[in-house]
């Protein structure tokens, strides 16, 4: 794959590729290592607030009745 060979390999570390289909995707990812919350925590904080945000409760009483 070409675009492997150029690639930084500090950068590497954080990459990966996945196919779907006929084509490659190679994914690179950062993150702060100085964060105050892990991975998971900002996905459920994101979850929890965009819940809090829409109207899914109202969604749930009309599928109740």
């Amino acid at each position: 794959m070409e675009a492997r060979k150029n690639m930084n390999p500090e950068i590497e570390s954080n990459t990966f590729t996945k196919r779907i289909g006929q084509t490659t995707y190679v994914v690179r990812f950062h993150y702060n290592e100085n964060a105050r919350e892990t991975m998971q925590e900002k996905i459920n904080r994101m979850l929890v607030n965009e819940v809090s945000h829409s109207d899914f409760m109202e969604t749930e009483e009309i599928m109740d009745e």
